[in-house]
């Protein structure tokens, strides 16, 4: 936790999410949640606007690298070392690659999941997004919803949706993978 200006609290996505969640932690609810799914998609499509002309203007977007403020309100944090170690214009590399490392971080928002719990656990688990295309693919979505928020049943197709968006995000053929602004505009359509 830090202090911005003495007068707001600072946590990172992956303490807030996952493991010990603290106080604050009746607080992450479905709209909450939404709220920061949301806020980091407006603050990805910032940086693609702002740094257009690099390959990757996200940088090293991950949950650890997004904060929250007291309101939830995220936080993208070392994004712009990229451009200045890297000082390249954009090549071949498109806005449909450059989301796929930032989208497990919805995905561990709404399931409660971080990656290392199914990559690296010697016991032939898989990855956070392997496991969300894996669910989509089956149509069993749903389950994959932290039951935390899975009782807000009026907004559980809500959540399916963003799972969705986010496989799209990473689906293996790049050919078929929605960009970035199309996957920005689907997850600002999500309502509570």
């Amino acid at each position: 936790m830090g202090d911005i200006g003495g007068s707001s609290s600072i946590i990172d996505v992956d303490h807030t999410f996952q493991g010990d969640r603290g106080i604050s932690h009746a607080e992450l609810n479905w709209p909450t949640r939404l709220k920061v799914i949301q806020g980091i998609a407006r603050g990805m499509d910032y940086l693609a606007s702002e740094f257009s002309s690099y390959e990757l203007p996200h940088g090293n977007l991950k949950s650890s690298n997004i904060l929250l403020a007291s309101n939830f309100e995220p936080l993208l944090a070392d994004y712009a070392f990229y451009p200045l170690i890297n000082n390249h214009p954009r090549g071949s590399i498109t806005l449909r690659l450059q989301i796929t490392r930032g989208h497990s971080t919805p995905a561990q928002i709404l399931t409660g999941k971080f990656p290392s719990q199914y990559l690296n656990n010697q016991k032939g688990g898989t990855d956070i997004v392997q496991w969300v295309r894996s669910a989509v693919s089956e149509n069993r979505e749903s389950g994959l919803i932290d039951p935390e928020i899975a009782v807000a049943r009026d907004s559980l197709g809500q959540m399916v949706r963003l799972l969705q968006i986010g496989a799209a995000c990473t689906e293996s053929d790049h050919d078929r993978r929605i960009d970035m602004r199309e996957a920005i505009r689907r997850v600002e359509e999500i309502q509570v």
